[in-house]
């Protein structure tokens, strides 16, 4: 007979093979929150050294570093930049992060070879642009930068990708955004998105102003071998002091044949700060201190001791990370270690309460760090659960360079779930955004107090785009334990901008006045859109202009006298197209 001992013998024995056959802790991988609060427009770098002070995984980087490639891309490091700016590799970015990886790529330069010193004249090795914008003049910028925040580039901007220069290096990898080769791209551009490294963990600029999270999995060998240290870089463009100051005309390099075109970017350097860790403990560590900056060209990686030099205050300096508080504690950059077993794949949470701590996590040594070794201080815990994918998605024009993404995040029937991050992707063209093509897809910051709640509909804008271009726009959201939604697509061409005239080149004013975003080039263009195009003849010596200027513009290009020469032709012409135009 099947007695109740003999059930309950059978119970322990099933459970006891249910034991052997489950992983142990130290083989699962380990979860972490990583929180800090950064001011808007920063460029980051978030990553682990082992014991042994070894780069061992990175973490997060921003996406202008880790995929659009400002780092290593063609042009002069001290070239006056602007927003969006196309040319002038970064050195200074994240120098210490660049650096402790130990990477070399392959360094970039124009392919052309002719105007290494110029922001413009290089339309004959210019394939079209993903992201970047046409240079602006300082007065473009300051309109730009604060109110609209919207390139003025038409379809007809494009931009040399560059060339290997030699056997040169840099410690940055070159953009990955670019999917498909065109006929002025050098051939190195087909292995730019194999030669970057950093897909999985490249992520939008923070909107800033608010604290931000993301859950990281450490890998079990990872955190077997002992106490960890996370890092993170912060560095901002133009952040200027008393003791960091530079002049637009001395510092930078003023092309001297777009004069007026270029911003200042040079200013104070990146600031790092660092906690030391041990995944297996559960617990939160957390500072208010920064351990040092990274050199303000970036040509090395040395990490300088904090001094008076560096700004402590108003989103300045070491102030770029926010000190805020949470769960108790009060910090600029903190880890918040799950421990060993904590997340439970049943949901019930028979490991313990992932606020006990057993152990706590190691000290930094500085004075302000501060420990949660109270218990669950508030933190929770995290299991991995599947995610309905986001419902009733549509996309709707409002203007030229603005999308509105109709939602709805459906109602989670887990009480426990928590928002934290609406991810939110554009690819351009006609190929569909997948899965597998996101690492070449832009990631646009979205406020999540925007976010309608689940199962509420919501809109959200997307901005900063162009005019009469396809966008394939993705969306995702995420919760609190890094678990992601299914990615839910939609596709749409924006609306072209009213009276702004995009298709074709005007080649001989191009040469001359140095791109086709030149204002002349627009007038010119304008011209023979109202004036030529409507009549036989004047389809006729269009048809002429581009079979002949061509040739002629190669050598315009590379000759100053004639370049002057044509601008002395064309001016009158130019200013007569842009007051005909008012």
């Amino acid at each position: 007979m099947y007695t109740r001992r003999m059930r309950a013998s059978a119970a322990v024995a099933l459970a006891l093979v249910a034991l052997a056959a489950r992983p142990s802790a130290a083989a699962e991988d380990l979860s972490i929150e990583v929180h800090f609060k950064p001011v808007p427009n920063l460029q980051i770098a978030v990553w682990l050294e082992d014991k042994a002070g070894n780069h061992a995984r990175d973490l997060l980087v921003t996406q202008a570093t880790g995929k659009l490639g400002i780092g290593n891309r063609p042009g002069l490091w001290n070239f006056l930049s602007s927003w969006r700016a196309p040319y002038g590799p970064r050195p200074s970015v994240l120098p210490v992060w660049a650096h402790r990886r130990g990477k070399q790529y392959p360094r970039l330069i124009f392919r052309d070879g002719l105007h290494p010193t110029s922001l413009g004249f290089h339309e004959a090795t210019s394939s079209s642009e993903n992201y970047f914008c046409r240079p602006l003049n300082q007065a473009e910028h300051d309109i730009i930068s604060v109110d609209s925040m919207t390139c003025p580039s038409p379809t007809s901007f494009s931009t040399d990708k560059g060339i290997f220069d030699g056997d040169k290096t840099s410690v940055y990898p070159p953009r990955n955004d670019i999917l498909e080769l065109e006929p002025e791209d050098a051939p190195e551009v087909a292995t730019f998105s194999t030669l970057n490294d950093l897909d999985s963990v490249t992520a939008a600029t923070p909107t800033g102003a608010a604290p931000e999270l993301f859950h990281v999995k450490i890998p079990a060998s990872l955190a077997a071998s002992g106490p960890l240290t996370a890092w993170i870089e912060v560095s901002l463009e133009h952040d200027e002091n008393a003791a960091y100051q530079f002049d637009r005309d001395t510092d930078h390099f003023v092309d001297p044949l777009l004069p007026s075109f270029g911003v200042e970017y040079l200013g104070q350097p990146s600031v790092v700060y660092k906690v030391t860790f041990d995944p297996r403990s559960p617990g939160f560590v957390g500072t208010s201190s920064y351990v040092g900056y990274g050199d303000w060209d970036g040509k090395t990686g040395a990490l300088h001791p904090p001094d008076a030099t560096i700004s402590t205050d108003k989103g300045s300096g070491a102030d770029r990370l926010q000190k805020y508080t949470l769960n108790g504690d009060t910090f600029r950059f903190g880890v918040y270690s799950y421990g060993d077993g904590v997340v439970d794949p049943t949901g019930d949470d028979t490991t313990g309460d992932a606020g006990d701590d057993t152990g706590g996590p190691l000290d930094t040594g500085e004075a302000d760090t501060a420990a949660d070794t109270t218990g669950g201080g508030g933190w929770g815990s995290c299991r991995p659960r599947e995610l309905p994918a986001i419902e009733s998605m549509t996309l709707a024009g409002t203007s030229f360079d603005k999308v509105q993404i109709r939602y709805t995040i459906p109602a989670q029937a887990d009480p426990a779930f928590e928002l934290v991050r609406f991810n939110v992707y554009s690819l351009t063209g006609s190929t569909a955004l997948t899965t597998a093509s996101l690492g070449s897809a832009i990631q646009h910051p979205i406020d999540l107090e925007s976010i309608a709640p689940p199962g509420e509909p919501g809109a959200v804008e997307l901005g900063q785009l162009w005019g009469n271009y396809t966008y394939q726009i993705g969306v995702q959201y995420e919760d609190r334990c890094g678990n992601t939604s299914p990615l839910t697509t939609a596709a749409i061409t924006t609306p072209a901008q009213k009276f702004q005239q995009v298709e074709g080149f005007c080649f001989l004013a191009t040469a001359a006045f140095g791109g086709a975003w030149m204002a002349q080039v627009q007038a010119l263009r304008g011209l023979r859109d109202a004036a030529l195009r409507p009549s036989p003849l004047g389809r006729g010596f269009i048809d002429f202009y581009y079979t002949y200027s061509p040739p002629l513009a190669a050598v315009v290009r590379h000759q100053p006298i004639l370049r002057g020469m044509v601008r002395v032709v064309l001016q009158p012409v130019a200013d007569l197209a842009r007051r005909l135009g008012r």
